[in-house]
């Protein structure tokens, strides 16, 4: 089991990893408007709120 629960945080971590890439990327591409950078963020927001509902269940599923 310690196998399958180091895979899933390796996963969510990953996932952060490139959501954060994203925002800045988005933010950047914002122009420093203040919409698309409040649009960007979230995004951001929403996309952390999924990867831990996955995780949730993942590890769920796992039995952890």
């Amino acid at each position: 089991m310690e196998a399958i629960e180091k895979a899933i945080e390796k996963a969510y971590q990953a996932h952060i990893s490139s959501l954060y890439k994203v925002l800045s990327q988005s933010i950047l591409s914002a122009n420093e408007d203040p919409s698309e950078i409040l649009a960007a963020q979230s995004r951001f927001k929403k996309g952390l709120e999924f990867a831990a509902d996955v995780r949730q269940k993942a590890r769920a599923a796992a039995e952890l």
